[in-house]
């Protein structure tokens, strides 16, 4: 079996400060982030090396600043998360990378793509964010607009909700496989409020805030792109 390569090395503060190492949905571990750096960037090479960056929902940099180590031009991360892009910043510094490399704004995403001319990045990345999206549609139209080559995307599926989700036993009562290769999208309740950042787009029920995740099968997905 082919040994996954390090990018992020175990005594990297982009591990070691990471809150989400054990979360149940995929864990920023060592290994997991390894390999999912493996799988969405290092694969994908050409649209990485001297290219231009676009991060949705970058959190605290971490695959931003893995797409510099495999050899992109710059960066540019964006998140609702103030105190999470305020994270980023300090460990690029702290990993003294050239400030001409890169560059963190605290935004939304639908105003932030809105606002760019076509063309404007080489490479969008929207990795674990388009699920917490209402309208998950709209905001691949939008990175399709700016992304001159490509868009990466990593999210959950309707049927990775049926079948490993914290609410798989209820979900899968009610749907078949076969309504899974159809081209339609769950939707499901969340609480806004995560461990270290909170969801931009929630409502009040009932005296909670609650959030939307979207959850498209993969049909859907391809009907999309």
């Amino acid at each position: 079996m082919k040994k996954v390569p390090v990018v992020i090395a175990e005594d990297s503060p982009f591990l070691t400060t990471e809150t989400r190492q054990t979360r149940w949905a995929i864990p920023y571990s060592f290994e997991c982030l390894n390999a999912r750096i493996d799988n969405l960037l290092t694969r994908n090479l050409d649209y990485f090396k001297g290219k231009r960056i676009l991060d949705i929902g970058s959190h605290m940099g971490t695959f931003a600043y893995s797409a510099l180590e495999l050899g992109a031009e710059f960066v540019q991360g964006i998140d609702t998360e103030e105190k999470t892009i305020e994270r980023g910043q300090e460990l690029f510094k702290q990993a003294k990378i050239s400030e001409t490399r890169y560059d963190f704004k605290v935004d939304d995403a639908f105003r932030y793509l809105e606002n760019l001319e076509e063309g404007s990045f080489d490479t969008v990345l929207c990795l674990g964010t388009i699920y917490y999206m209402v309208e998950p549609y709209q905001l691949l139209k939008l990175m399709q607009k700016v992304a001159k080559e490509a868009v990466l995307l990593d999210t959950f599926t309707a049927a990775y909700a049926a079948v490993q989700g914290k609410d798989a036993p209820q979900v899968y009562r009610s749907v078949t496989e076969e309504s899974l290769e159809l081209p339609m999208m769950l939707t499901a309740l969340t609480q806004p409020e995560k461990k270290d950042y909170r969801l931009p787009h929630s409502f009040p029920h009932r005296d909670k805030d609650l959030s939307l995740i979207t959850l498209p099968t993969c049909a859907l997905l391809e009907i999309w792109f």
